[in-house]
């Protein structure tokens, strides 16, 4: 399935009934009462449809059982490698750490869809990169002298921040966080 058509059957049945109404599909293709002159059904396509629609309801899940305040989550995530943080006003919650990949799933940066380019997350990604190394280097550089002084090491949250109207461009938002020293 295409990614648009994906897109529309998102926006009018909830994961849960994809998932429901792709297993069905699946079933019908292969029951032994359908009749060998219907049409072929795309079983590939749907059951590719159900991959995508259970790790995204997967990830939904995990997401929603995140009790972490808005600071925990800018702390974590400045010395976290595989995840971006996104604050989209129309997620809830608004702030929410998701993986790269699903990242450029969820704002593509390429097609008609896109609110910005592949510069841009790449942008983003050497950002977030540059930001982790210094933190992690502080931490190995200067972590008994710091823990001594201030068990807290200066660091900076890499946060992409979505629009609330639809049109305009994503931007990248650098936030200062402490990080807690581990004795």
């Amino acid at each position: 399935m295409t990614e648009t058509t994906f897109t529309l059957v998102a926006e009018h049945m909830s994961l849960e009934q994809i998932i429901d109404a792709a297993e069905g599909l699946i079933q019908l293709a292969n029951h032994p009462t359908r009749p060998k002159t219907a049409p072929p059904l795309p079983v590939d396509e749907i059951q590719a449809l159900l991959e995508r629609a259970i790790e995204l309801n997967d990830w939904q899940i995990i997401e929603d059982d995140d009790d972490r305040n808005e600071q925990q989550k800018l702390i974590d995530n400045a010395t976290d490698s595989d995840t971006v943080l996104v604050r989209d006003p129309t997620g809830t919650p608004e702030l929410q750490e998701i993986g790269i990949l699903e990242l450029l799933q969820r704002y593509p940066c390429r097609g008609s869809e896109a609110r910005w380019s592949p510069d841009d997350a790449i942008a983003l990604l050497e950002t977030k990169a540059r930001w982790l190394d210094a933190a992690l280097e502080s931490w190995e550089a200067d972590g008994e002298a710091i823990a001594n002084e201030s068990d807290l090491i200066e660091a900076k949250a890499v946060v992409l921040v979505v629009p609330e109207q639809t049109g305009q461009p994503l931007r990248t938002d650098l936030l200062d966080v402490l990080i807690p020293v581990e004795s």
